[in-house]
């Protein structure tokens, strides 16, 4: 009995990545403007190169990320490091299993949805180990947001709007989607989709 909820632990862990819009990918554009290239005068020492290169990277960064919203570079920036900070803290309060302390990053909107008995059920229909049911947003927690997040590096973040925000790892033309943001009340907190 100890050995089949074992294996049954351990078949969601590795399932829930994929469960229940946890995590999606994207295609990320391919098109964004171009970034003029800066002329740099013979016998400019290579730090001038390398600063040149990573504001490049940063341009191409803020491009991508906007996807054409009206945002300025300094909003995003604040908003990418606002981000990055609750997805640090939420490693930690997830490593702790630390439940209430995630309650707080999260928007009403999804806490109604997934408390809702009917949800969690049609949810647990579609977890790989069958019999295992969902009763409660403690268990969604458990079995599903922590598993599919945890040791995942979240690299950049993509605007939906202004007050919408998807936070991914990139890996080379695809975006891995690990956390929806929405801002509400100037704070920027998880939102977890419905079941489509």
């Amino acid at each position: 009995m100890k050995k089949t909820k074992h294996s049954a632990i351990i078949a969601l862990c590795i399932f829930s990545a994929f469960l229940i819009s946890a995590c999606t990918s994207a295609q990320r554009e391919q098109s964004s403007p171009a970034i003029p290239d800066k002329k740099i005068r013979p016998g400019t020492p290579a730090v001038s190169e390398k600063t040149d290169a990573k504001t490049a990277a940063e341009n191409e960064e803020y491009l991508r990320s906007i996807n054409h919203i009206d945002v300025t570079k300094k909003t995003f920036e604040d908003d990418k490091a606002a981000i990055m900070a609750s997805i640090d803290e939420l490693s930690s309060i997830m490593t702790g299993g630390r439940y209430e302390a995630w309650l707080k990053f999260i928007d009403e909107e999804s806490i109604r949805y997934w408390s809702n008995p009917k949800n969690l059920e049609r949810a647990s229909k579609m977890l790989p180990v069958k019999g295992l049911r969902m009763n409660s947003l403690r268990d969604y927690f458990t079995y599903i947001f922590v598993p599919s997040r945890k040791g995942r590096k979240v690299d950049e973040i993509r605007y939906d709007s202004k007050t919408s925000v998807k936070a991914v790892q990139v890996r080379e033309d695809t975006d891995i989607i690990y956390y929806y943001f929405n801002k509400i009340n100037g704070k920027w907190l998880v939102h977890i989709p419905p079941i489509d």
